[in-house]
């Protein structure tokens, strides 16, 4: 015990000597790896659980000094509270390590050290840890745009937080849960969280939260298109920030407050604002966020005709958003580049910085289906853990009953293991549901059309014959064709109206290109609600793509393409006629004629019929030199 005692009167002194500025950088370092070595020494002395809880505290207090050497010790700290017994020590120090792998943006390792935490959580029947865990599992996957998996881990924080009636953890998760709901773009849930989450707030007199809770309410208003009540409500926010004396968040609040002036029209005071945020986020050294409020900078220079200062402004946005790898601030600084060139009639800098918008856009979804394949396999391990801890506890309460009479255990083990049969076929059929809809989402996806380049080379074509007016209208087409594309294939379903913009944007194109070759109409049933009716995206285009590009191709002049929509109750019969060179079914050199249509839609109504949409399905007809109908049956999607 006495040596014990010298041990933590060096280590104290090691750390007031650490703090002193008088020091040189040589005495820091030493004193940083005598810290070590004293801890580690404390750790190979030390059996008992209380003076093992405040080693752990000391380590915990120190990680800043400690620094690369933070992460050994605590995996030190956990391998000899393993040997002696000391669980919840090992535990909470496996959820220190995750913590720490997660601000290092180590995702994978901390997603490991937090299970492990949770593990032991589960074993102690620790309802606290379970909380902190599921929560920091939570924003493990949320950091990394995985929503769907940091709901889950939210919900059982939620819940386990409720249970034990932690109003103050019920409070943070609903904030937590709302900000992921708004990345899904499911705004009225997520206002609801944000709703009860500031209804317990205010109960507590909790204004930190509160003024997160509204600053998150202002930004669904923003995004929704409401930018006056989302000033009211970052404003709000932003003076809860200012009572509190907090700067942390500040260069958040004075940011969106600057996006709502900007949506407004304000633009001067927009200015202001956004240049008052710049120096809060250089302040916190956070180049994301220069690069958006640079960028922001540079469109308002746009607005004011002020182009030399808006291509400063937003090169410098731009060399930040490549040095941090933002994709979504580089497609918002291409966009803001495209309209800076069309305002000063710079032609192919527009095609050039639409070319790059588009790399981008094309990465995140990338990312995006990346991240939803390597959800789903977390999924799956997940839930197969947690139905082997079920197992196990199933087990352990079997032993715990040998008084009980062989009859009744028997029967008890069966029961058990029809329920783990039940639960393992019931999860795998819905895993097998969730598999069905990701192979739909990457089907669309490779549906991006591969017409693209060749309308930016009509375009081109039309900017260098100095045709720019045309030039422009057709950028906007492809513009409104692009960003359709792009929202579609992340959607499972989209409305008929957007459907029929999206074709006529897509047909408008191939005239383009094809010089006016051939006229179009698209006739829709007037009884049928367009804005209403959801119909699964991109089913009728490849068609349209094959009456124009094998039925029409031979057409110089006087090509004709129609298009009628009609309401057939759960399904819509779309008819597709051109009036082109037809091709001969029975003869299998013409079968190339639609095999890429049919390959595309024949699997996608598969998935569809699947899902119970059984009268999904297609039919051709077509006579040769006279030209080809398709009759489509497209399902209407409750």
């Amino acid at each position: 015990m006495p040596k014990t005692i010298l041990i933590f009167l060096f280590i104290n002194i090691s750390l007031v000597c650490y703090s002193q500025k008088t020091h040189t950088n040589y005495a820091q370092a030493f004193t940083k790896d005598k810290l070590t070595d004293s801890i580690n020494n404390l750790l190979t002395q030390q059996s008992d659980f209380n003076e093992l809880h405040n080693t752990l505290n000391l380590i915990r207090k120190s990680r800043k000094k400690l620094n690369k050497n933070y992460i050994p010790l605590l995996k030190e700290f956990a391998l000899k509270s393993n040997k002696v017994a000391y669980q919840r020590g090992e535990m909470k120090a496996y959820d220190f390590i995750g913590l720490q792998y997660r601000y290092d943006e180590n995702y994978d390792s901390a997603f490991y050290y937090h299970t492990q935490s949770l593990d032991l959580a589960i074993a102690l029947n620790d309802s606290t840890q379970m909380f902190y865990n599921y929560n920091n599992l939570g924003q493990v996957f949320r950091m990394q745009d995985i929503n769907t998996l940091a709901i889950d881990y939210f919900h059982k924080a939620l819940e386990t937080s409720n249970t034990v009636g932690n109003l103050r953890s019920s409070s943070y998760t609903m904030n937590t849960i709302g900000a992921t709901l708004v990345v899904q773009k499911d705004y009225p849930r997520a206002m609801n969280y944000f709703k009860r989450s500031n209804e317990i707030a205010k109960y507590r007199n909790d204004k930190r939260t509160m003024a997160y809770n509204y600053g998150n309410m202002g930004e669904v208003f923003l995004l929704t298109e409401k930018p006056d009540s989302a000033m009211y409500y970052f404003e709000i926010s932003r003076d809860l920030l200012i009572e509190l004396k907090s700067d942390k968040g500040m260069g958040v609040a004075e940011h969106l407050i600057g996006e709502a002036l900007f949506k407004l029209g304000d633009y001067e005071k927009a200015k202001e604002k956004f240049e008052l945020a710049l120096v809060y986020h250089i302040k916190d050294n956070s180049l994301r966020y220069q690069s958006l409020c640079n960028c922001f900078l540079g469109k308002i220079a746009i607005a004011q005709h002020d182009y030399f200062n808006a291509q400063k402004t937003l090169d410098k946005a731009k060399m930040q958003g490549i040095e941090t790898n933002s994709q979504k601030n580089l497609v918002e600084v291409n966009n803001a580049y495209v309209e800076l060139y069309k305002a000063q009639n710079q032609w192919k800098l527009v095609y050039e910085s639409m070319k790059q918008s588009h790399k981008y856009q094309e990465k995140i979804i990338n990312e995006s289906n990346n991240k939803s394949i390597h959800a789903l396999e977390i999924r799956y391990d997940t839930k197969e853990k947690e139905q082997k801890i079920n197992l196990l506890s199933a087990e352990n309460q079997i032993k715990n009953q040998r008084i009980i009479l062989f009859l009744s255990l028997s029967i008890i083990l069966l029961l058990t293991l029809s329920l783990i049969l039940l639960l393992y076929y019931r999860f795998k059929k819905t895993n097998q549901q969730k598999q069905e809809t990701l192979r739909q989402q990457l089907l669309r996806s490779q549906m991006n059309p591969h017409f693209l380049f060749n309308a930016l080379g009509s375009i081109q074509n039309y900017m260098f014959n100095n045709h720019t007016k045309k030039a422009a209208g057709y950028l906007n087409n492809f513009a409104s064709l692009t960003r359709a594309i792009l929202e579609h294939s992340a959607v499972e379903t989209v409305t008929l109206e957007d459907e029929i913009k999206a074709l006529h944007n897509y047909i408008k194109l191939e005239q383009m290109r094809l010089q006016d070759s051939f006229i179009y109409t698209v006739n829709c049933d007037e009884l049928l609600e367009t804005d209403f009716i959801y119909i699964p995206p991109m089913l009728i285009q490849p068609f349209v793509e094959n009456a124009i590009k094998h039925g029409l191709k031979s057409k110089e002049s006087h090509g004709s393409l129609n298009i009628e929509i009609e309401d057939h109750k759960e399904t819509l019969l779309v008819k597709i006629t051109d009036n082109g060179e037809g091709f001969d079914e029975t003869k299998a050199q013409n079968k190339e004629h639609k095999s890429m249509a049919m390959h595309i839609f024949n699997q996608r109504i598969s998935l569809l019929r699947k899902s119970n949409y059984k009268k999904a399905g297609c039919k051709i007809e077509s006579v040769k030199n006279q030209g080809t109908t398709v009759l489509l049956n497209i399902p209407i999607v409750n």
